[in-house]
């Protein structure tokens, strides 16, 4: 069960562009969701609230809840409705839920597009941070290679929501594209694909360049503690000692 709550009401321009995701492999669509919003200085309009993660966490004997929330922005300046969230839901029932909300939102506003950001994985990456595309109309599919994206080939699924609401809105008549970024491992953050996916995503919207000084100090950290991890292993598979020492 969901809980819409409006705290305002955005006003357009002109038809507004929804971009809608939600954190998934690697957590490229999260970091990606959280820095345009916060660069794009984006307003808080409405509010989902679900009754859910079934359950709480305690802290010294102390019980907490926190109820998740899905959260619609909007960019007045670039005619933008943004919608994000912390949690994915692996459920099928409550991730359809979730969809048919933002494209519920998606009709209030009149958008014109829906845009969603994902990760791609890939077993042989063959191109460093390469960015695909995928579209729910095939008359829009030349968006993709206009912005010098790879078309996504061959068959497969794309999971969760960020994948999912394409299909719905097809249904709805809304194109819709995912945008995707290449990743080789989806239990590590990937800052860099979720980089050159907004990279790409600003120059289809017309959206000057974004500060994304956060997400490369989030590879430094990364590949430190990935150095600090292989010289772990590299010592235990030494029974112990550091390598060179006998």
């Amino acid at each position: 069960m969901l809980n819409l709550k409006i705290h305002k009401i955005p006003t357009f321009v002109s038809q507004p562009t929804m971009i809608a995701a939600l954190p998934d492999m690697g957590n490229v669509a999260g970091m990606g969701m959280t820095l345009l919003a916060t660069r794009l200085a984006a307003d808080l309009f409405a509010e989902i609230y679900a009754f859910w993660p079934p359950f709480v966490t305690y802290n010294q004997g102390i019980i907490r809840y926190v109820q998740s929330s899905y959260k619609f922005y909007w960019v007045s300046k670039y005619d933008l409705v943004i919608f994000t969230g912390d949690f994915n839901p692996s459920d099928p029932r409550r991730l359809y839920e979730i969809c048919y909300e933002v494209l519920k939102m998606a009709d209030r506003v009149d958008a014109k597009m829906l845009y969603s950001i994902g990760a791609a994985l890939r077993q042989n990456t063959s191109t460093s941070n390469g960015v695909y595309g995928a579209v729910n109309n095939e008359q829009i599919v030349d968006k993709i290679s206009k912005f010098n994206m790879n078309i996504l080939e061959g068959e497969g699924q794309i999971i969760g929501f960020n994948g999912l609401i394409l299909g719905l809105a097809k249904e709805r008549g809304l194109n819709a594209m995912c945008i995707l970024g290449e990743i080789d491992n989806p239990n590590v953050i990937q800052p860099m694909t979720a980089k050159a996916i907004l990279h790409t995503l600003t120059k289809i919207l017309g959206i000057p360049s974004l500060d994304m000084k956060e997400l490369e100090e989030e590879e430094k950290r990364k590949k430190f503690m990935e150095q600090q991890t292989n010289y772990i292993e590299n010592v235990m598979e030494h029974g112990g000692k550091p390598p060179g020492i006998a």
